[in-house]
């Protein structure tokens, strides 16, 4: 099935990707975020929260 409305590819700096890779991989981590897509959502979406405050 084809993307949902408004989800579109983004492009990722390689060393920023492999950073959140090894990040998500922390024991700490391992079962806190499903993927690297998750993660970013997440971590995105909180820096807007915040930058909006």
């Amino acid at each position: 099935m084809g993307k949902k409305s408004g989800d579109s590819v983004v492009k990722i700096d390689s060393s920023l990707l492999a950073d959140v890779e090894a990040f998500i991989n922390l024991d700490e981590n391992k079962f806190r975020y499903v993927n690297r897509k998750q993660f970013i959502d997440i971590a995105v979406a909180d820096y807007l929260r915040r930058m909006k405050k």
